[in-house]
């Protein structure tokens, strides 16, 4: 099956990607990216509560930092891999808890018991052919007043073979972003674009190289050239464009 602007000749994860190694490799190939993830996760500091849940915790890299100001983490991921190698790194830590399914599977009384104030979600919401209802869900489980946070792939003409092997089933524009937070009651405080430079490169990857995999080199060069100076940029100078869209809305 084929997703918008992916080759026949690639692999289209959208259905499948919770039963391989591919997501947990291409996950510890984006660990190199140490600056770039500081600077994803300090888009959404100040909106981070003491009870959080994380939907989507790939390898563990937010979790760390998230516990870092949180008092308890509650995460779910469905990909065995990547759940196997956050447990190998915090699977003894007191205040965080992990469950190995997909959302879906968790019964949300349980969830909604949690009395959580903030659900945390990036680069998952794409990889979800439902969106709105899995912000519905979102929603449900936290308290009046909690926020829901969520960083997802922009821009549909960069879609590419990456795009595919990753199992995206789109990428946002803040048009499309802003029609699920309504559909799901969720107003938003605040939705921009990040990481213009990093659109650029994924364009080229996408529609020229056609690449299928992030490459070490690449991102290595990104983190320690590009990031120091140009992400910091975007403080004083919000971009009009990004690579990625960041979202934050509030449960009324």
């Amino acid at each position: 099956m084929k997703g918008p602007g992916t080759d026949v000749n690639h692999t289209d994860r959208r259905h499948t990607q919770t039963e391989h190694v591919y997501v947990a490799d291409d996950l510890e190939t984006m660990q190199e990216a140490r600056r770039y993830g500081n600077h994803v996760f300090n888009l959404f500091r100040d909106h981070i509560g003491k009870r959080v849940l994380e939907v989507g915790c790939g390898i563990g890299t937010m979790s760390e930092r998230l516990l870092a100001i949180s008092d308890d983490v509650f995460a779910v991921e469905p990909n065995r891999h990547c759940a196997e190698r956050t447990r190998q790194v915090l699977g003894d830590h007191p205040r965080f808890t992990m469950r190995e399914c997909l959302l879906e599977q968790c019964d949300p009384a349980e969830l909604a018991a949690h009395r959580f104030d903030t659900v945390y979600c990036s680069n998952v919401l794409e990889h979800i052919k439902d969106d709105v209802a899995a912000l519905r869900t979102f929603r449900d489980v936290i308290v009046p007043g909690g926020k829901v946070l969520i960083f997802v792939p922009a821009v549909p003409a960069a879609y590419g073979p990456l795009d595919a092997e990753l199992g995206h089933h789109r990428r946002y524009t803040k048009e499309t972003l802003g029609r699920a937070f309504r559909e799901a009651d969720l107003p938003l405080l605040t939705l921009r674009y990040t990481n213009p430079i990093g659109l650029l490169g994924w364009m080229f990857n996408a529609h020229v190289t056609k690449s299928t995999a992030h490459s070490v080199t690449q991102v290595k060069i990104f983190d320690n050239l590009i990031a120091p100076w140009a992400l910091p940029l975007e403080k004083a100078v919000p971009p009009p464009i990004g690579l990625s869209l960041v979202a934050v809305g509030v449960k009324k």
